[in-house]
């Protein structure tokens, strides 16, 4: 009776640890099935921020072209306008003093056209020395006049002059300023794409990091898996070895008790024949 309870021990011992070995397994592969749902959902996530990423710096480059070919349109048109605008007020500046100056023309021919003709009507000498003389002083007077009136013109021409060569200096100016700025804001953006580029690697690289990670711990639990299904396997197989030498035993018991009563006749008969 001694030697039947630590078998009966054993017995009930190793199914409690194969229920609790099989709920381990359970448990490292509902832990294994999380940690490879988990890594798939990471490896989504870092694909949909790459695509996001991506996207990112192709509209910052995208934005940048466009910024950059409109300040380059805008001072196009600007330049174009100004210069339209200079012509434009030369030319109607030219045009009135031509009108200014072929009406000042036109009177001096009629005033000289008339002194002509008065010399021609006149009978005496001195008339026409004195209209000659008049005429001589107006003439004088009047090239005195034009000669100041051109310049003048000459002068504010210059001055026009000046002043259309200020406009332009300093729309070179602002010309130059408007390149620098555009240049400065184009480097700007493609810092800023260098630096979205660089988070985007650095993000990268630490999911890939944990993607890793958790491979290698996925990986672990595998061989632990595989560990515990080894264990499993042998007490499964010393369970059903086990199981065998219980149904044996149970078979060989009854023989074993029925022996001695097969020896009791026997026993008796003997001692009837001895009694004879």
């Amino acid at each position: 009776m001694s030697k039947k309870a630590p078998g009966g021990r054993a017995k009930g011992e190793r199914p409690d640890a194969l229920v609790a070995l099989q709920a381990a397994n359970e448990e490292l592969r509902a832990k294994l099935t999380d940690i490879q749902i988990e890594l798939q959902q990471e490896k989504s996530k870092v694909s949909k921020l790459e695509r996001e990423k991506t996207q990112e710096v192709r509209r910052e480059q995208h934005k940048s072209t466009v910024v950059l070919t409109e300040l380059r349109a805008k001072l196009h048109e600007e330049k174009m306008k100004e210069l339209h605008g200079a012509r434009e007020a030369l030319l109607r500046q030219h045009e009135s003093e031509l009108v200014r100056v072929i009406r000042v023309k036109d009177g001096e021919i009629q005033r000289l056209q008339a002194l002509v003709n008065a010399l021609r009507d006149g009978s005496t000498d001195k008339v026409r020395g004195a209209l000659l003389a008049e005429a001589r002083e107006e003439a004088r007077r009047a090239f005195e006049g034009e000669r100041g009136r051109m310049q003048q013109e000459i002068q504010e021409l210059k001055g026009v002059k000046r002043q259309m060569e200020e406009a332009l200096t300093v729309a070179v100016q602002a010309d130059r300023i408007k390149a620098a700025e555009i240049r400065s804001v184009y480097h700007l953006h493609q810092e800023e794409i260098g630096r979205i580029k660089r988070e985007c690697e650095r993000e990268i690289r630490r999911l890939m990091d944990e993607i890793k990670l958790k491979d290698r711990a996925v990986c672990v639990l595998e061989k632990e898996l595989g560990v515990q299904a080894g264990h499993s396997q042998r007490l499964q197989l010393q369970k059903e070895a086990l199981d065998k030498q219980l149904v044996q035993y149970r078979e060989a018991s009854p023989k074993r008790e029925a022996s001695p009563k097969l020896e009791t006749p026997y026993a008796g008969g003997a001692g009837d024949g001895s009694n004879q």
